[in-house]
């Protein structure tokens, strides 16, 4: 079990090994590493990885390394800002959502309009100011298309001035 002063004896490992502390703190590691094998068996690890690290052969780079990178970092500092937010990752990550979100909009109207384009009643315009198309008094107006389900248990029927719809129905009053 570490207590403080193994704490404190291995935070000065480091510089124990530079031979940087100040003779009373080595002397004090020196003695504590002595009486606990613990924190001696920890330095000695740690001298084992830093000779293995010394070990490793030299990592070298082109002698024209410097001067390519110099020259790619100054190219990236004269593109202009919309070149930047163009390159970023961010920029297509943002579209891809945008596109998405106009699938789903789309698709959404698509499901939710209860009005068909394939039924000709469904598809009838306003034909000029204030004036709705004639159609068949008779007919029903959504015989065809009425929901979702294609369902004509719940239909809206137009007959003779009248809509009925289920238990309701309205009048249509003309003043002319």
């Amino acid at each position: 079990m570490q207590n403080n002063e193994c704490i404190y004896v291995s935070e000065q490992f480091t510089e124990y090994q530079d031979n940087s502390l100040s003779s009373e703190i080595r002397a004090r590691v020196d003695t504590h590493l002595a009486v606990c094998s613990l924190c001696r068996n920890t330095y000695q690890e740690l001298n084992d990885l830093l000779n293995r690290l010394h070990d490793l052969p030299a990592v070298g780079a082109k002698a024209d390394f410097t001067e390519n990178l110099l020259s790619r970092i100054e190219a990236l500092n004269q593109e202009s800002t919309w070149q930047k937010i163009y390159r970023s990752s961010y920029t297509r990550v943002a579209g891809y959502a945008v596109a998405a979100g106009f699938v789903f909009a789309l698709g959404l109207n698509i499901w939710i309009d209860p009005i068909s384009s394939v039924s000709p009643i469904g598809s009838q315009r306003i034909a000029g100011e204030g004036q709705v198309q004639k159609t068949s008094t008779d007919s029903p107006l959504a015989s065809q298309v009425d929901s979702v389900e294609y369902s004509k248990s719940d239909s809206i029927t137009f007959q003779r001035n009248t809509i009925n719809s289920g238990t309701q129905s309205l009048q249509l009053v003309s003043d002319r």
